[in-house]
């Protein structure tokens, strides 16, 4: 392989730029991007107007290049890839992809083979995936040197690549969080970039431009694509099925450069070629860097465990996926002094990328036929999956919406879903008893076979327990979609059954009025999600609604308590027609009766029946609140629910009247103690005390505590005192303190690390006579992170508590450290005057894919206020 064409140049005291590119001789005709831009890649960050004005331009000026637009962000700009290769690839482009994705079922052929000719012609798929965290923002400028350099350069090496490969080059993966960062970046900087690291111009503000427009993060998603950005690119995604995907991102600043192979944990579900793919790739980008010097590692840090990566995802796809991370980050700017005096400049972070580009399509190329053969492979040995489980069994249950919600979750991605065509008998396993037993299952039930082409993603999403081949994770450990969901789920060893049919697809589900129009109430079970949107609809519209706090029978039918009543004399006569138009929208079956006197439990004009009203929510957001958790509320308030509120800044609670409204969320957050003084608490104890409702989560709940702020008597177990601690407590306590008088510094660093929770399924019970566990059975599934635990109260109410049962349900987490989190609080509500305080331990939405626990914060938010 030649040594790659470098020219240092000169430019403005801006910074000294390596010229990078191009390789050698170009075709005059494609624009290069200072011509376009009127500045060189790598002195200033490029916005996203002059990104697609490039980007016009370059489709423009050759036949090597076709433009897809496959999707718009929420901010509603563009998604687009540039598809490039070789005229004569780019005319049968339709033929390579259709045979391609011909691979990924090897159903299609008897022998279960690919002719080795169609493989031996078939150009090798490549995807490069730039700025998927916006603030990461070299990438998006590499893409640009990388697209130039493929559609302009005349030289052999590009001539090679594009014969023998298609490129699937997306530029901006996050246009909405990156042109957040490169506005603010670009008005921030003086004339001349400062490379001091104080400098506000390497201090990005709240919320950074990390994630989208609702503060998600797009490289978590990919395997819940809850986010319209995700959603079109997995479509898109699946059409091509790449047999190389490559994520580009930066690390921080004083780091250097990391390329696969990956850190350890690897998932199981990987075949070994995973990891033989990853040292080729790695070996080519070595080569490339080791010829000017540029440092970098491997094996580190970034692991392929979890499934939402831009890496891990598509490998679950067959591909080989890879993340490549750049030092620099919203902290580097356009130029910053590393500790011991070095220098980054984005001139470097953009060659970098560009260098590790051409290097990856290189490699694809020369091992092109080996990695077709491999990826075939990866689908023929998915038909046959290891272990006795054979498929996954999901009733319809007590919430039709969310199981209906999973099931789209698995066909978005290629899954493949049947349901029961009669009733069937199956021999299964419910998710966590370990007691196989033969059970009906209802005509309509859903099995998800692993006898497919997507079986190892099917398993790595469904499976109750993740099998955890190590002690370090990146991100959590547990993590699947049924317990997410809060659904039953069952596994089977019994193969797909003769009676089910596939879908494609689940048209959302309606609801109607059983029984008629009522005469006297209309009553909304409360065990389905929609039934909270439904009943925001009603409140929108004012209509009078009551909550059953005891459960009752009525008409042949129980009702558990929580039940929603709007009843036909409270209301106008535009009730029976509001009720109609919601349950059909929101997929949920509302009742009617004409009567209120029941067959069993509490008659509907009991004490235990009582109005709620729309409540005015405020939500606490800005620094030092996380941008994540916030912006989790911020989407299933506003896009799923409806559900009307008022985001305030921390900063702005001191100054601003509470009396307005009715619940205050604190959402996680650093520490509320940084904004909120004892002027501030005092304000809001006044508020609560009058009748408000506070409900912190997270770092919220921490902040309510007795130490904190004194506002419950809530306690964290690391703020007991001695005299509240047993006699073994102490002991234990005394002797790990000796022992690590005598740890090295490797030791202590190990068994801190091991004593985190990174993310873990554990049980709780929770009180479902208490309004916080309306509508919720008895046992709850929560993901817990390394938050402190909080314990057990006898001045408040323990709503929902960790079981005493050793371990965790799914996911890593050290014996110790359970025993720690047995019999301590999930879920408490405290009486403050006439108000509440309402305190979760952990995120009860995360990345908004777990949904079976969010109906609790609602039931907060209705059910906990006192009546108005």
């Amino acid at each position: 392989m030649k040594s790659l064409f470098l020219l240092f140049v000169a430019v403005s005291s801006l910074q000294s730029q390596i010229r990078f590119y191009p390789l050698g001789e170009v075709d005059q005709a494609v624009p290069a991007p200072s011509t376009v831009l009127s500045y060189e890649l790598g002195t200033r960050f490029t916005e996203y107007r002059l990104i697609e004005k490039y980007l016009d331009h370059l489709v423009q000026s050759s036949d090597r290049v076709r433009n897809v637009t496959y999707g718009q962000s929420i901010e509603h700009r563009d998604l687009r890839v540039l598809l490039i290769s070789s005229p004569a690839n780019l005319n049968r482009l339709e033929e390579i992809r259709t045979i391609n994705r011909q691979l990924t079922d090897p159903r299609i052929y008897p022998s279960k083979q690919f002719p080795e000719g169609v493989i031996k012609s078939l150009p090798v798929i490549v995807w490069l995936s730039y700025s998927v965290h916006g603030n990461e923002s070299s990438s998006s400028e590499a893409a640009l040197a990388t697209a130039y350099q493929l559609i302009a350069g005349r030289d052999q090496r590009t001539r090679s690549i594009l014969e023998n490969s298609i490129v699937i080059l997306d530029p901006l993966v996050n246009p909405d969080g990156r042109e957040r960062f490169v506005q603010w970046f670009n008005s921030t900087v003086g004339r001349r970039a400062n490379a001091n690291p104080d400098a506000i111009e390497h201090n990005e503000p709240w919320p950074g431009g990390r994630t989208n427009h609702y503060y998600f993060d797009l490289n978590r998603d990919w395997a819940w694509s809850i986010q319209p950005e995700s959603q079109a690119r997995l479509a898109l995604y699946r059409q091509w099925m790449p047999h190389v995907h490559v994520d580009y991102h930066e690390m921080g600043y004083t780091s250097t450069y990391f390329f696969f192979p990956a850190a350890t944990p690897v998932h199981a579900e990987f075949p070994p070629e995973v990891r033989k793919w990853g040292e080729i790739f790695g070996k080519g980008n070595a080569e490339a860097f080791d010829r000017i010097g540029v440092p970098y590692y491997t094996g580190e840090s970034f692991d392929l465990f979890y499934p939402g990566y831009g890496d891990s995802w598509p490998t679950f796809n067959g591909a080989i996926g890879m993340t490549y991370e750049q030092s620099g980050h919203s902290r580097a700017g356009l130029d910053v002094e590393k500790p011991g005096g070095q220098r980054l400049t984005l001139g470097e972070r953009v060659r970098n990328h560009f260098l590790t580009g051409i290097a990856t399509l290189e490699t694809a190329v020369k091992h092109r036929e080996e990695r077709i053969r491999d990826f075939s492979k990866f689908w023929i040995e998915a038909l046959a999956p290891k272990g006795a489980t054979k498929g996954f069994i999901i009733p319809e249950g007590r919430d039709p919406n969310r199981v209906a919600q999973v099931m789209n979750t698995l066909i978005r991605q290629g899954v493949e879903v049947h349901r029961l065509a009669s009733h069937t008998e199956l021999k299964s396993t419910p998710y966590f008893t370990g007691t196989p037993r033969k059970q009906s299952f209802r005509s309509g039930t859903f099995f998800i076979s692993l006898t497919q082409p997507q079986s190892r993603l099917a398993k790595a999403l469904l499976e109750p327990q993740t099998l955890v081949p190590d002690t370090f994770f990146y991100d959590v450990s547990a993590w699947s979609l049924p317990i997410a969901a809060g659904i039953d789920a069952y596994t089977t060893e019994e193969p797909l059954p003769s009676s089910a049919r596939k879908i494609d697809s689940l048209p959302p589900l309606r609801g109607t009025i059983v029984g008629g129009e009522a005469s006297f109430a209309y009553l909304i079970p409360w065990e389905r999600n929609r039934s909270s949107a439904l009943v925001w609809a009603l409140l929108r519209k004012n209509t009078k609604l009551h909550v059953a706090g005891r459960s009752f029978e009525i008409d042949g039918r129980y009702y558990a308590a929580g039940t929603v009543i709007a009843f036909t004399s409270a209301n106008t006569d535009s009730l029976p027609l509001l009720v109609k138009e919601y349950a059909h929208a929101h997929g949920v079956d509302v009742h009617a009766t004409s009567t209120g006197l029941t067959s069993k439990g509490i008659n509907l004009g009991s004490n235990h029946v009582r109005p709620f009203t729309k409540p005015e929510i405020a939500v606490v957001t800005d620094a030092p609140v996380s941008s994540y958790d916030y912006g989790e509320l911020w989407y299933m308030f506003e896009w799923e629910y409806d559900i009307p509120f008022t985001p305030i800044r921390a900063r702005d609670i001191p100054s601003i009247s509470l009396a307005k409204y009715h619940v205050l969320i604190l959402p996680d957050a650093r520490d509320y103690r940084s904004v909120f003084d004892s002027s501030t608490v005092a304000r809001i104890r006044k508020w609560v005390e009058d009748g408000g409702v506070v409900i912190g989560i997270e770092a919220g709940a921490r902040f309510l505590t007795k130490k904190q702020s004194g506002l419950t008597a809530a306690q964290l177990e690391s703020d007991r005192k001695d005299d509240e601690k047993s006699k073994e407590e102490k002991e234990e306590e005394r002797a790990l303190k000796e022992l690590a008088k005598r740890r090295s510094l490797f030791e202590k660093e190990e068994n801190d690390r091991l004593y985190r929770v990174p993310g873990t399924i554990f049980k709780t019970k929770l009180d479902t006579t208490h309004p916080l566990g309306y509508g919720m059975p008895g046992e709850v599934y929560v993901l817990r992170g390394d938050s402190p635990s909080l314990v057990l109260t006898d001045a408040g109410h323990n709503a929902a508590r960790y079981v005493e049962e050793p371990g965790g349900a799914s996911g890593y987490v050290r014996a110790d450290r359970a025993r720690k989190i047995a019999d301590s609080a999930y879920l408490m509500e405290f009486r403050v005057g006439r108000g509440r305080a309402v305190l979760f331990t952990e995120n009860l939405t995360f990345r908004r894919f777990w949904t079976g626990l969010e109906k609790m914060l609602i039931n907060a938010l209705l059910f906990v206020p006192p009546p108005r």
